[in-house]
């Protein structure tokens, strides 16, 4: 990840990462829509789910179930909804989308005609991105014991 190549996710900025196993990563999304968005992705660059291997898929998805159990005890939130559409970026990933107490649940209005609905990239301040990540891998960390 450290080669510039104009992938978002294979250029990922390193401060985000919340976790990472062999063949993916975990990380706050710099274009997170709320506070915990998470986003999980594949270190090498493929495209779809049809070209990932075997492995990967596992890999992947072990990282995304193991990261959400830990985010769902630092944000407080009731489960995570996992999308992966990879239309706009055409590197795998999955968006892991907190469901907050309280909130109505976001299936039927996440999306709109053209995206994500909300201001990309305005709903997280840094600070409270940091104080996420670093309570995520705090978490992470109490897991391992």
């Amino acid at each position: 990840m450290s080669e510039k190549t104009g992938c978002v996710f294979c250029d990922f900025d390193s401060r985000h990462i919340i976790a990472e196993s062999e063949l993916a990563f975990a990380a706050h999304f710099d274009c997170a829509i709320k506070p915990g968005h998470i986003v999980v992705a594949l270190k090498e660059h493929v495209e779809s789910l049809a070209a990932m291997l075997p492995e990967q898929a596992a890999d992947i998805m072990r990282l995304a179930a193991r990261v959400a159990r830990a985010a769902e005890r630092v944000a407080g939130c009731e489960k995570f909804y996992l999308v992966s559409i990879a239309d706009a970026v055409p590197h795998y990933h999955m968006h892991l989308l907190p469901l907050m107490r309280g909130e109505a649940p976001l299936g039927p209005c996440i999306m709109g005609d053209s995206g994500w609905k909300g201001e990309v990239g305005a709903a997280v301040g840094e600070e409270e991105i940091a104080r996420f990540i670093s309570s995520c891998r705090e978490a992470l960390s109490e897991q391992r014991r």
